[in-house]
């Protein structure tokens, strides 16, 4: 069995810490691609808004979700070693693929999986957009927000992401 990640979250409280840490992360990667992508200071203001800054920070927490990836026989076992019940899974794919994707989230009581045959990288990053879109969605979006979380933008940002107005770097 591979692993890949950094959040293993055991609780709704560390789902919502981890998400609001990555906040600050994601406005930066906006602004730096805003920057690279040579947006003056108007282009920014009309076209960074918070609902793009969201995404970023959706996107980043998601890609950093543990995942583990592993042939059907060794995910087989994981799930009959584990507390979840088999029907806790929501598993997609086909049942006639070899390989298995899987991130457990306790906290809800159950296991994303996925099925894939070969490009454990699409199975990895399919299978983080679909955990976050099933489950860690309704977790942020039921409490997940508060003041200073990177989640807003607002008239300061296009100063913050120092857009290089002049050609000047």
């Amino acid at each position: 069995m591979e692993t890949r990640g950094v959040f293993a979250l055991a609780t709704r409280e560390e789902a919502r810490e981890r998400y609001e840490a990555v906040g600050p992360a994601a406005r930066v990667i906006v602004r730096e691609t805003a920057k690279a992508m040579e947006f003056d200071a108007d282009e920014y203001d009309e076209r960074v808004t918070s609902a793009v800054v969201e995404t970023a920070r959706d996107a980043t927490f998601a890609e950093l979700l543990v995942v583990h990836l592993a042939d059907r026989d060794e995910y087989d076992a994981w799930l009959a070693g584990s507390e979840f019940d088999p029907d806790d899974v929501v598993e997609l794919g086909s049942d006639h693929v070899d390989r298995v994707a899987w991130h457990p989230v306790p906290f809800a009581g159950t296991v994303i999986a996925t099925t894939f045959q070969e490009g454990p990288d699409a199975a990895a990053s399919t299978l983080r957009r679909n955990a976050f879109g099933r489950v860690y969605r309704d977790v942020f979006e039921g409490g997940g927000g508060s003041e200073g979380d990177g989640s807003d933008v607002d008239e300061s940002d296009a100063d913050a992401a120092d857009v290089d107005t002049d050609g000047d770097e």
